[in-house]
């Protein structure tokens, strides 16, 4: 026991040698309870969910201690699994490495918990009660575990990690409190620990109850990942692979640039799929209720009375596309940065290797797009299909090189942080006319403001008049590009 135990406070050192990690563990739920609880809980109310808003307000919780303890769990199994099949053969044994590492996740998913309760209790004591903190610490041990197992399977940490996340988005989005009433939806790993924080009885828990059926969800998810751990932690080798080299530097820069997305089918499957079922089924379940929308026609500003449908149809694009074109600029240009670096040492020149990763996430980045604005037209008709589409391209591009940006300063399991409030908050919250006619003051400073109120005014006015929010935009997304190429630079150089 004492053995495992100075294992795992090892792997929490090695953990916290980058702060940064730690700071944003606790700091992305207590960002994400603060900025969000009371949107989601009107969101709830809007979609007919049955609970009251302060007792949603309290699931945010432990929803952000779920996606916080899943993905630091899969980071924390994916980074070591070669050193963790080293210490296993060196002597140390498979069983007590695994529990070395379930050790130091519990702790990891423990701050996250914590983190997230000490941000709800700022806005409702709810945040003190038994029935919550036990429910929040459940939501992180689940995911945890989940992603433990994600881990210890999935070989590619961008596959992974979109695995974990954007189970976690379906997880919430389609759960109890959103009112997700499909039988299928019971199978969710949340589904019952939400009904339990929201003090809503199920009645279809059967013997056990929800909270006995939260805390099985619990045991099933750590011990699917002890074992998964075990099996994939002895030891075993490794066959290499030799790449050929190109003939001129761009076309093969290229063409391994493809063979690089080949093995990332998670993505191309979220870039297809995530849009199909995020938005379909968003505008599915809004109800068609008339909400005021601050819009500019010929000039004058007004509020106008749409659709929440519409609404909803309109800004699910930008939102599914921000997630998706800043994952896609993070993890393509982590996945590539040895090659990189090794190319700049070679006639590659820095701006040919850049052009390269930009051309591989634009691509991915403008399928999503594509994808995504299909989907939102089988029920939605904008009133400028070219502005509309024009507008969403901006928000893919600009994200995107955000997640460029962003995977070199902050790492892996940072930039993935980072990535999953700052899309959020600010296409998914500041700009998002569901829940406020128009931005709030705040909201005008983030990056997507521009482009999300061009896309509004190619939605759903038949003249533009939002010339300024373009110039802010291409604003926004020359700074970004050029801060890119200078962060690119000093990375591929180092």
């Amino acid at each position: 026991m004492s053995a495992t135990l100075s294992l795992s406070s090892r792997w929490l050192a090695e953990y916290m040698r980058r702060p940064l990690n730690v700071v944003l563990l606790v700091a992305v739920p207590v960002i994400f309870v603060t900025l969000s609880a009371g949107a989601l809980a009107d969101f709830a109310d809007i979609l007919g969910g049955g609970s009251d808003v302060g007792e949603v307000e309290a699931a945010t919780a432990g929803w952000a201690a779920a996606v916080l303890a899943g993905v630091a769990g899969f980071f924390h199994v994916s980074q070591s699994r070669q050193a963790d099949r080293r210490l296993a053969q060196a002597g140390t044994g498979a069983g007590r490495v695994v529990a070395s590492r379930l050790v130091s996740v519990a702790a990891l998913a423990g701050l996250a918990s914590a983190g997230a309760l000490v941000a709800l209790g700022v806005r409702t004591d709810m945040a003190g009660t038994w029935r919550v903190i036990g429910a929040t610490v459940l939501f992180a041990l689940i995911y945890a575990g989940f992603g433990v197992l994600v881990g210890a399977l999935v070989r590619s940490e961008m596959n992974g990690s979109l695995i974990v996340v954007f189970a976690w988005i379906f997880d919430v989005f389609f759960g109890p409190a959103m009112g997700g009433t499909a039988t299928v939806l019971r199978l969710f790993p949340l589904h019952f620990p939400t009904l339990v924080v929201t003090d809503v009885a199920s009645g279809h828990g059967g013997a056990l109850g929800d909270l006995g059926l939260s805390l099985l969800w619990a045991t099933i998810s750590v011990a699917a990942a002890a074992v998964a751990l075990v099996v994939t932690t002895q030891p075993h080798e490794h066959a290499t692979r030799a790449a050929s080299p190109g003939r001129q530097r761009v076309v093969a820069g290229l063409r391994a640039a493809s063979r690089q997305l080949r093995r990332m089918p998670v993505m191309w499957i979220l870039i297809l799929g995530l849009p199909v079922a995020f938005i379909s089924s968003s505008i599915a379940v809004t109800p068609d209720y008339p909400t005021p929308v601050e819009l500019v026609e010929d000039g004058q500003r007004a509020l106008s009375i749409i659709s929440m449908a519409d609404v909803h149809g309109a800004v699910m694009v930008p939102i599914t596309i921000g997630f998706l074109a800043s994952l896609a600029g993070l993890f393509v240009i982590l996945d590539s940065a040895q090659a990189d670096r090794r190319l700049s040492l070679t006639r590659f020149r820095t701006n040919e290797i850049l052009a390269v990763r930009m051309v591989v996430i634009a691509a991915a980045s403008l399928l999503a797009t594509a994808v995504s604005i299909a989907v939102t037209a089988v029920s939605f008709d904008a009133a400028r299909w070219s502005v509309f589409v024009a507008a969403n391209v901006l928000v893919a591009l600009t994200y995107a090189t955000i997640g460029v940006i962003v995977g070199p300063i902050f790492g892996r399991l940072g930039g993935l942080y980072v990535l999953l409030v700052l899309p959020f908050v600010d296409i998914g919250l500041a700009q998002n006319a569901m829940f406020d006619a128009a931005p709030p003051a705040w909201g005008r400073y983030l990056p997507a403001h521009g482009a999300v109120r061009v896309m509004m005014d190619g939605a759903f006015t038949q003249t533009f008049d939002e010339t300024g929010a373009l110039v802010l935009a291409l604003g926004w997304l020359a700074a970004l590009t050029a801060t890119a190429v200078v962060v690119f630079r000093r990375v591929t150089v180092e």
